[in-house]
């Protein structure tokens, strides 16, 4: 874990009353039940500095959701054996598990667990350099922690490849933060940015995460409205979900996106000679390419695709009716 502290010549170095240090820990077992919002909604990325307004109030909601934001112990999970160190597991709606363990000077993360809709559930291991999250106190008026970090990424789809990382921490804002019903809070801002980098079959994959989390500590240990957009990207692979979460439920909603159903299937995958594409109509145009962006067949189907012969590797499928991904073993 590699850190460096960047003076922040704008902001005052003058620490506020609410700041991040081990009396305000959550401890497992804590848990708080948020409201999923409209992921469209706008951040307010650029709200920074002290007295800042987060003004939220006119947030719509998706009616009847809640995601559980909680603390679980690490130890207990599945995942344990690629994580050693960590003591906590910071659970965000099943979205995204993050491992970590609590020092008297800070938080140090060990890693994360995060399901990716083309790679599946993606382990992603600091198993050589673990990532430094925060050092106490940490609070608005503090400088920003820069830390490099590495180990391993381990997928369905791409098996277990190196990978380092870099992350930008800090308490971007202090002041008022608004939420449906006229409820206002208190609040700090913290900021988690972090992008890990792997290598799989000869292109580079990043995976960056940037994280809004908001906390008034005379109400809870944990944040009460939260903003987390992933993204995974790659030469041909560019996936992206955002996730926003609400104390206090709006008052507005907006209808949930229907869970994407593919058009068309692919069966076996992997595939060990041939691949059939179910669900096409004879004579629908596909392409398959590497993850590369190299084509590796193109046409319209009329039966199952021959690829006993191709490297191992990742490919996608493209048709009109969408893109689904296969690995070849």
């Amino acid at each position: 874990m590699k850190t460096a502290i960047i003076s922040l010549l704008l902001i005052p170095c003058t620490f506020f009353a609410q700041s991040f240090d081990v009396n305000n820990e959550p401890s497992i077992g804590s848990l708080v039940s948020l409201h999923l919002c409209d992921s469209n909604a706008n951040i307010l990325a650029g709200t920074v500095g002290s007295n800042a307004v987060w003004d939220f109030s006119q947030l719509s909601g998706i009616f009847g959701i809640t995601k559980d934001v909680q603390i679980l112990d690490a130890t207990q999970d599945a995942n344990y054996a690629s994580f050693s160190g960590a003591t906590q597991l910071y659970d965000i709606g099943g979205n995204l598990q993050t491992f970590y363990a609590t020092t008297p000077n800070g938080r140090i993360s060990q890693g994360f667990v995060f399901n990716e809709v083309s790679l599946g559930a993606v382990v992603a291991s600091w198993n050589i350099d673990a990532e430094n999250l925060m050092t106490y106190p940490f609070g608005f008026g503090g400088n920003p922690l820069i830390d490099n970090f590495s180990g391993t990424v381990t997928s369905g789809l791409t098996g277990t490849v190196p990978s380092t990382g870099s992350s930008v921490a800090m308490v971007d804002g202090s002041g008022t933060l608004m939420l449906p019903g006229g409820n206002s809070y208190t609040a700090i801002r913290y900021h988690l940015k972090d992008s890990a980098n792997a290598t799989v079959f000869g292109t580079n994959v990043a995976f960056v995460r940037d994280v809004y989390e908001y906390y008034d500590f005379s109400t809870s240990n944990l944040p009460v409205f939260i903003t987390m957009k992933i993204n995974v990207s790659s030469a041909l692979l560019n996936n992206s979900s955002t996730v926003i979460l609400s104390k206090d439920q709006p008052l507005t909603f907006v209808g949930l996106e229907e869970a994407k159903i593919p058009s068309f299937t692919l069966y076996p995958n992997p595939p060990t000679e041939s691949l059939t594409l179910k669900g096409l109509n004879s004579g629908t145009a596909y392409a398959i390419h590497n993850i590369l962006g190299e084509c590796m067949e193109e046409g319209t189907y009329h039966h199952p695709i021959q690829v006993s012969n191709w490297p191992v590797g990742i490919y996608f499928v493209k048709t009109n009716n969408g893109v689904e991904t296969f690995i070849k073993k």
